[in-house]
């Protein structure tokens, strides 16, 4: 009778730590998930677009490309779309955008994501890097070719890394 006693302890007490165990790794898991799901909450979907200013293409061999400040990012034009907001607001291949309203391009604000917060005709201050210095120019966004309520800037870019050296687009 003794025995019985203690198996039917030993049972209830790994119950226990089984369901106890497994309380935790749910736990775990779900404020995992809610943090990547709280990450992800605030970026607008973004639409594939042919000429989605997301696409990296090589740069043109005859732009002359100075590198920017030290410790800085920004996003390489490396061409410009024909009739787009950007070549009316004399945005150039080999300008580096480092800002938009003030919003600092990084790696959590990609130049896309961030034009694509405003809607089309909304105007935005671009901050430019161009020929050792910066400066500040406005533009009236666009309707994207591929979805025309989405806004549109009309560059093709490259997101420079924390180094000053060009690297290959992957």
């Amino acid at each position: 009778m003794r025995q019985d006693k203690q198996m039917y302890a030993v049972i209830i007490a790994v119950g226990v730590l089984a369901v106890l165990f497994s309380t935790c790794l749910g736990a775990m898991a779900g404020g995992f998930f809610g943090y990547w799901a709280g990450r992800r909450a605030g970026t607008p979907p973004v639409a594939p677009s042919p000429l989605s200013e997301w696409e990296r293409v090589p740069v043109q061999p005859e732009i002359e490309i100075l590198p920017l400040p030290t410790r800085a990012i920004g996003a390489l034009v490396t061409r410009v779309v024909e009739d787009t907001p950007a070549e009316q607001a004399g945005i150039r291949p080999g300008d580096w955008i480092v800002a938009v309203d003030s919003v600092r391009i990084d790696r959590e604000g990609i130049l896309e994501r961030i034009i694509r917060s405003h809607q089309p005709g909304d105007r935005v201050e671009i901050t430019l890097w161009r020929q050792g210095r910066e400066r500040t120019i406005s533009v009236r966004l666009g309707n994207n070719p591929a979805d025309s309520n989405l806004a549109y800037l009309g560059v093709y870019y490259r997101l420079q890394p924390l180094s000053t050296e060009l690297q290959e687009a992957e």
